[in-house]
């Protein structure tokens, strides 16, 4: 499996024809001395409205990859799928953003948001952050209220 590299950034060939100049964009920033590995990302909703697969995008990234003899990492990003979408993903896919939008909002086992209150104490009390006058008064009831949107579909995930 590969690992994520420091920096990183997502670059969107909606169509699988602008790989080239894509890169390009890499190749120039690499000749400044700014290491950025590349990312290609498309979501199941975008290839499913262009009518495309991921694999379509793979190839797109290779070609650009090998025509431009980029030496440097990059990657596929299989984005925004979930359980029902993510087969075709797999295997032309290095790494997967899960959307878990479907279930915010979707209230948590209680016994669960217990546990997890349990296990984050450190979430309830006063909370500073630099340049909002106030400190943050976090009740025991925020918490729960979010976890009550949020926990399900963090456990989804």
């Amino acid at each position: 499996m590969k690992s994520c590299p420091k920096y990183t950034f997502g670059v969107g060939d909606r169509f699988a024809h602008g790989a080239h100049a894509q890169l390009t964009a890499f190749i120039e920033a690499k000749k400044l001395g700014i290491d950025i590995t590349p990312v290609w990302n498309k979501s199941n909703r975008e290839h499913l409205i262009i009518g495309s697969e991921p694999i379509q995008t793979r190839q797109a990234a290779d070609k650009a990859v090998a025509d431009l003899g980029w030496s440097g990492e990059y990657l596929l990003d299989a984005d925004h799928i979930n359980f029902s979408t993510v087969d075709r993903f797999v295997a032309p896919c290095d790494f997967f953003t899960l959307d878990v939008a479907d279930d915010i909002g979707e209230a948590a086992d209680p016994s669960d948001v217990d546990a997890f209150l349990a296990r984050h104490p450190e979430l309830v009390g006063t909370l500073a952050i630099d340049g909002i006058a106030e400190p943050l008064e976090i009740t025991r009831d925020d918490v729960v209220k979010a976890a009550n949107k949020f926990l399900k579909a963090t456990q989804k995930a």
